[in-house]
């Protein structure tokens, strides 16, 4: 299994704070349900199965490191989030010192090899020389999630190549919005697109003495628009649609 297939970059964070263990179960619990493949599992079930975990033996490990994880009935896919708190959390770690890395795995319950194998691998990509470091200086989700999969093996690499690019069309009628779209679309590492200025075809066809009367065009309708054309991952799209949601709500009540 790729690490870039489970890994959601919509459940990444550079910018996790917490003054505790439990309060980090919980902002790690809301992040991970930011994923589309969490919908039907309660925020509450998830932090509970994660806390119930940790009863059983702290996920905090040595040099600032933490891999909580936990199985869940009726979760058909591996979830991975990832999290850094730069200024560190208690998290009963082996060392007693804080943790600033959170690599969470969630799974179905009973898949125990794929587990298994993703605790390994995930152990093993934060113990390479360097990648400790590199993790804590990324500033934008999309700097941690790129800096973890390149520090992984080379069949992880698979969101880089080309062919996995879709394009994104966006229709602006309030270009007082527009900046928030170009934020998300920065945090996203997506720092070119194009923008096209248009006029709705029915206020032009209200000038036309043909159609006049059949067009009731007024002033206080904007007879402009902005189209947005943006090339965007494939791995990305999810996430920068939940980032959008995050500003303007529930795309999918928009008519």
């Amino acid at each position: 299994m790729s690490l870039s297939e489970v890994i959601k970059l919509e459940s990444c964070t550079v910018e996790l704070n917490a003054a505790n263990k439990d309060e980090t179960l919980q902002k790690i619990s809301s992040l991970l349900k930011r994923s589309s493949e969490l919908a039907k599992i309660p925020e509450d079930e998830l932090y509970l199965a994660l806390r119930k975990r940790e009863e059983m033996g702290s996920t905090g490990f040595s040099k600032g490191i933490a891999i909580p994880h936990c199985q869940l009935a009726g979760l058909e896919k591996f979830i991975i989030s990832l999290a850094i708190c730069k200024k560190g959390v208690n998290f009963d770690s082996l060392d007693k010192k804080k943790s600033k890395i959170f690599v969470t795995i969630v799974g179905p319950k009973g898949n125990r090899n794929e587990h298994l194998k993703l605790l390994a691998t995930c152990s093993h990509v934060l113990k390479e020389p360097g990648v400790m470091e590199d993790l804590l200086q990324t500033t934008t989700r999309i700097n941690l999630f790129e800096e973890f999969l390149k520090n992984a093996d080379n069949g992880d690499r698979k969101f880089s190549q080309k062919g996995k690019e879709k394009l994104m069309l966006l229709i602006v009628k309030d270009e007082n919005i527009i900046q928030d779209i170009t934020e998300v679309f920065i945090e996203y590492g997506i720092e070119q697109s194009t923008i096209i200025d248009t006029l709705q075809m029915e206020n032009l066809l209200s000038k036309v003495p043909l159609f006049m009367g059949f067009f009731n065009f007024t002033g206080d309708k904007n007879p402009t628009s902005k189209i947005i054309l943006a090339k965007i991952s494939k791995d990305h799209i999810n996430a920068i649609i939940k980032g959008f949601e995050d500003i303007f709500g529930d795309l999918d009540s928009f008519s």
